[in-house]
C-alpha cells in the first residue's frame, strides 16, 4: 500500500452510534489503521440523487481495520447508507 494511489471512494457503512452528523465509512482499498491515518483531516463529498452535495471531514478512525470516521455540518438522511463518498485528496 506504501507509495501507491489510493482510490478516493469509500461506502458509507453506518451513523457512528446515534449521531447522524456522524457517518462510518469503509474504503475497500484500506487495509490497515495506519493507511487510514494518510486520510485524516481529508473532505469527505456525498452527493444525492438531486445534486445536493453534503461536505464534511475525516475526523477519526474506528476499529483496527481502517475504517473512518467521517463528520458533517448538516445531518446525512438516511438513504445515504449503503451507498458511496467520495474522499479528496
Amino acid at each position: 500500500m506504501i507509495g501507491q494511489a489510493v482510490d478516493p471512494r469509500g461506502i458509507i457503512v453506518n451513523y457512528h452510534i446515534a449521531y447522524t452528523r456522524e457517518v462510518l465509512v469503509f474504503v475497500p482499498e484500506i487495509k490497515t489503521k495506519r493507511d487510514a491515518a494518510k486520510l485524516l483531516g481529508k473532505k469527505a463529498v456525498w452527493t444525492d440523487e438531486k445534486g445536493n452535495k453534503y461536505t464534511g471531514f475525516v475526523s477519526g478512525l474506528h476499529g483496527r481495520n481502517g475504517t473512518l470516521k467521517v463528520k458533517f455540518k448538516n445531518p446525512l438522511p438516511a438513504k445515504a447508507l449503503a451507498k458511496p463518498i467520495n474522499i479528496a485528496e
